[in-house]
Protein backbone atom coordinates (compact mmCIF):
# COMPACT_ATOMS: atom_id res chain seq x y z
CA UNK A 1 0.00 0.00 0.00
CA UNK A 2 2.91 2.49 0.82
CA UNK A 3 4.97 1.73 -2.13
CA UNK A 4 1.60 2.22 -4.19
CA UNK A 5 0.83 5.19 -2.35
CA UNK A 6 4.44 6.74 -3.11
CA UNK A 7 4.39 5.87 -6.98
CA UNK A 8 0.76 7.11 -7.23
CA UNK A 9 1.92 10.49 -5.64
CA UNK A 10 5.08 10.44 -8.26
CA UNK A 11 2.82 10.17 -10.91
CA UNK A 12 1.43 13.85 -10.30
CA UNK A 13 4.04 15.11 -9.03
CA UNK A 14 5.47 13.39 -12.57
CA UNK A 15 11.88 11.37 -22.30
CA UNK A 16 18.21 12.99 -33.25
CA UNK A 17 16.71 11.06 -36.03
CA UNK A 18 20.14 10.15 -36.25
CA UNK A 19 21.12 7.70 -33.45
CA UNK A 20 21.02 9.16 -30.05
CA UNK A 21 23.34 11.54 -27.65
CA UNK A 22 23.79 10.84 -24.09
CA UNK A 23 25.37 13.01 -21.11
CA UNK A 24 26.91 11.28 -18.04
CA UNK A 25 25.59 12.11 -14.70
CA UNK A 26 26.81 15.38 -13.78
CA UNK A 27 30.09 16.14 -11.26
CA UNK A 28 29.02 17.04 -8.30
CA UNK A 29 30.95 20.33 -6.48
CA UNK A 30 30.05 23.92 -5.69
CA UNK A 31 30.21 25.14 -9.51
CA UNK A 32 27.21 24.96 -11.81
CA UNK A 33 27.00 21.29 -13.09
CA UNK A 34 26.74 20.66 -17.03
CA UNK A 35 23.03 19.64 -16.74
CA UNK A 36 22.08 22.75 -14.46
CA UNK A 37 24.38 25.44 -17.10
CA UNK A 38 22.89 23.44 -20.21
CA UNK A 39 19.43 22.80 -19.02
CA UNK A 40 18.60 25.22 -15.95
CA UNK A 41 14.41 25.14 -15.70
CA UNK A 42 14.45 21.13 -15.58
CA UNK A 43 15.49 20.79 -11.58
CA UNK A 44 13.47 23.89 -11.21
CA UNK A 45 10.34 22.72 -13.32
CA UNK A 46 10.84 18.97 -11.20
CA UNK A 47 10.61 20.69 -7.86
CA UNK A 48 7.67 22.99 -9.11
CA UNK A 49 5.51 19.73 -9.67
CA UNK A 50 6.37 18.28 -6.96
CA UNK A 51 5.32 21.57 -4.48
CA UNK A 52 2.32 22.00 -6.36
CA UNK A 53 1.22 18.39 -6.12
CA UNK A 54 1.95 18.65 -2.18
CA UNK A 55 -0.15 22.05 -1.72
CA UNK A 56 -2.90 20.47 -3.92
CA UNK A 57 -2.97 22.39 -6.78
CA UNK A 58 -3.89 19.65 -9.17
CA UNK A 59 -4.30 21.80 -12.29
CA UNK A 60 -0.56 22.91 -12.37
CA UNK A 61 0.63 19.74 -11.33
CA UNK A 62 -0.84 18.23 -14.41
CA UNK A 63 -0.06 21.37 -16.88
CA UNK A 64 3.43 19.59 -15.65
CA UNK A 65 2.55 16.11 -16.53
CA UNK A 66 3.65 14.74 -18.98
CA UNK A 67 0.71 15.24 -21.64
CA UNK A 68 1.15 11.66 -23.35
CA UNK A 69 0.19 10.28 -19.71
CA UNK A 70 -2.53 12.65 -19.15
CA UNK A 71 -3.97 11.16 -22.81
CA UNK A 72 -3.62 7.33 -21.61
CA UNK A 73 -5.14 7.89 -17.99
CA UNK A 74 -7.84 9.12 -19.59
CA UNK A 75 -8.02 12.56 -20.27
CA UNK A 76 -7.20 15.94 -18.24
CA UNK A 77 -10.39 16.36 -15.66
CA UNK A 78 -9.79 12.22 -15.20
CA UNK A 79 -6.02 12.49 -14.35
CA UNK A 80 -6.83 15.39 -11.83
CA UNK A 81 -9.59 13.08 -10.21
CA UNK A 82 -7.05 10.70 -9.59
CA UNK A 83 -4.87 13.13 -8.21
CA UNK A 84 -7.79 13.92 -5.38
CA UNK A 85 -8.12 9.95 -4.78
CA UNK A 86 -4.55 9.83 -3.85
CA UNK A 87 -5.04 12.33 -2.04
CA UNK A 88 -7.88 11.15 0.04
CA UNK A 89 -6.64 7.50 0.08
CA UNK A 90 -3.49 9.17 2.09
CA UNK A 91 -5.60 11.16 4.24
CA UNK A 92 -7.65 8.08 5.34
CA UNK A 93 -4.70 5.97 6.11
CA UNK A 94 -3.70 8.72 7.79
CA UNK A 95 -0.17 9.53 5.58
CA UNK A 96 1.40 13.15 4.94
CA UNK A 97 3.96 13.41 2.68
CA UNK A 98 6.30 15.72 4.33
CA UNK A 99 9.07 16.56 1.63
CA UNK A 100 9.45 16.03 -2.10
CA UNK A 101 13.70 16.58 -2.67
CA UNK A 102 14.55 16.67 -6.47
CA UNK A 103 17.91 15.51 -6.94
CA UNK A 104 20.58 15.79 -10.11
CA UNK A 105 19.60 14.19 -13.14
CA UNK A 106 21.56 10.86 -13.71
CA UNK A 107 21.08 10.81 -17.30
CA UNK A 108 20.10 12.72 -19.84
CA UNK A 109 19.16 11.54 -23.99
CA UNK A 110 18.40 13.41 -27.26
CA UNK A 111 15.96 11.32 -29.10
CA UNK A 112 14.17 13.41 -32.31
CA UNK A 113 14.66 16.87 -30.98
CA UNK A 114 13.32 16.11 -27.55
CA UNK A 115 15.13 15.62 -24.52
CA UNK A 116 14.94 13.11 -21.66
CA UNK A 117 16.21 13.20 -18.31
CA UNK A 118 16.03 10.93 -15.38
CA UNK A 119 15.60 13.08 -12.42
CA UNK A 120 15.56 11.06 -8.63
CA UNK A 121 13.40 12.06 -6.60
CA UNK A 122 13.28 11.47 -2.68
CA UNK A 123 10.19 11.18 -0.37
CA UNK A 124 9.84 12.04 3.59
CA UNK A 125 6.31 10.67 4.18
CA UNK A 126 4.61 10.30 7.86
CA UNK A 127 2.75 7.69 8.22
CA UNK A 128 1.24 5.60 11.93
CA UNK A 129 4.88 3.74 12.76
CA UNK A 130 7.07 7.02 11.87
CA UNK A 131 8.68 8.25 8.79
CA UNK A 132 8.92 6.62 5.49
CA UNK A 133 11.78 7.30 3.19
CA UNK A 134 11.52 6.48 -0.30
CA UNK A 135 13.58 7.41 -3.58
CA UNK A 136 12.22 6.96 -6.93
CA UNK A 137 12.67 8.79 -10.22
CA UNK A 138 11.04 11.06 -12.97
CA UNK A 139 11.29 11.09 -16.24
CA UNK A 140 11.80 14.55 -17.36
CA UNK A 141 10.71 15.37 -21.20
CA UNK A 142 11.37 18.88 -23.01
CA UNK A 143 10.38 19.48 -26.87
CA UNK A 144 12.02 23.10 -26.82
CA UNK A 145 15.19 22.61 -25.66
CA UNK A 146 15.34 22.65 -22.05
CA UNK A 147 13.17 25.77 -21.97
CA UNK A 148 9.87 23.61 -20.79
CA UNK A 149 9.71 20.38 -18.81
CA UNK A 150 7.04 17.84 -17.97
CA UNK A 151 7.27 14.51 -16.03
CA UNK A 152 6.09 11.12 -14.97
CA UNK A 153 6.92 8.98 -12.56
CA UNK A 154 9.90 6.58 -13.58
CA UNK A 155 8.97 3.51 -11.35
CA UNK A 156 10.44 0.50 -13.05
CA UNK A 157 6.98 -1.59 -12.21
CA UNK A 158 4.75 0.57 -13.77
CA UNK A 159 6.95 1.41 -16.89
CA UNK A 160 7.96 -1.47 -18.56
CA UNK A 161 7.20 -3.51 -21.41
CA UNK A 162 4.43 -1.82 -23.86
CA UNK A 163 3.59 0.39 -20.99
CA UNK A 164 6.83 2.35 -21.89
CA UNK A 165 6.66 2.23 -25.52
CA UNK A 166 3.05 3.29 -25.68
CA UNK A 167 4.66 6.40 -23.22
CA UNK A 168 7.91 7.06 -25.05
CA UNK A 169 7.88 4.95 -28.62
CA UNK A 170 11.07 6.61 -29.65
CA UNK A 171 12.92 6.99 -26.69
CA UNK A 172 11.90 3.39 -24.68
CA UNK A 173 14.79 1.29 -25.42
CA UNK A 174 17.56 4.49 -24.35
CA UNK A 175 15.99 5.25 -21.22
CA UNK A 176 18.12 3.83 -18.15
CA UNK A 177 15.56 3.76 -15.55
CA UNK A 178 16.98 3.15 -12.38
CA UNK A 179 15.77 0.34 -10.01
CA UNK A 180 13.40 1.41 -7.30
CA UNK A 181 14.29 1.09 -4.09
CA UNK A 182 11.83 -0.40 -0.89
CA UNK A 183 10.76 2.93 1.28
CA UNK A 184 12.49 2.75 4.67
CA UNK A 185 10.60 3.34 7.98
CA UNK A 186 12.62 5.63 10.49
CA UNK A 187 11.03 4.92 13.46
CA UNK A 188 9.52 7.90 15.87
CA UNK A 189 11.66 8.00 19.00
CA UNK A 190 8.65 8.50 21.91
CA UNK A 191 9.19 11.80 23.42
CA UNK A 192 9.48 11.18 27.51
Amino acid sequence: MINRILSLLLIGLLLLPIGCRRQSAPQTGTTKSSFETRYPNLKTQADELNQVTLKGDDARAADLTYPKLIEVMGGREQYIDNLKTVRDEMQSEKFSVLSATVGDPTDIVEVENQIYAIVPVTMRMKVPEGILVGRSSMIGVSNDAGKNWTFVTANRDQLKGETLKILFPAAADKLRIPEPTEPVLERQTPTP
